[in-house]
């Protein structure tokens, strides 16, 4: 295994949420995709072949999300690189739900349910994986990404 991640044999899948119907909007999500973007296919830095970065903006359903996670997660075969933007929500169970342009703070199956992408991205053959959230209560993910009884290290 090399030092960096091989561009050829890696994904990134970038999920931006920037207009809502029923949240505020966060307009800087928009550049954030396409700056990410144009970062990871920088020669200087990753060089990541711009058909190997999958960028979802104000994606329609969580079915879309999953559908394209999927695809790359079984694509990849070094690192799989998964990134959120947009608003964070919680669910009755205290629950990440990661929010799309019908979200209601009120109706978690209007969001992505965290654990979903979790679960696409660890089913994944890549080596690594990668997920990054940036959004509102992204804390509750912690510990969720180890494997089986790592989270329970203190």
């Amino acid at each position: 295994m090399s030092v960096l991640p091989d561009p050829g044999a890696s994904r990134a899948v970038l999920i931006g949420s920037s207009q809502f119907d029923h949240l505020e909007p966060l307009p800087a999500v928009t550049n954030n995709l396409a700056a990410l973007a144009e970062a990871l296919a920088s020669p200087t830095s990753w060089g990541l072949r711009p058909e190997h970065c999958v960028i979802l903006a104000n994606p329609g359903s969580a079915d879309e999300v999953m559908a394209v996670l999927r695809a790359a997660s079984l694509e990849a075969r070094d690192t799989l690189l998964v990134y959120y933007a947009g608003h964070g929500l919680v669910d009755l169970q205290s629950r990440l739900q990661l929010a799309l342009p019908k979200s209601q703070q009120d109706w978690p199956e209007s969001s992505l349910h965290y654990e979903w992408l979790r679960q696409a991205v660890l089913a994944g053959r890549s080596e690594r994986q990668v997920l990054l959230l940036d959004c509102c209560f992204s804390g509750l993910a912690l510990g969720t990404m180890a494997g089986a009884g790592l989270d329970q290290v203190p």
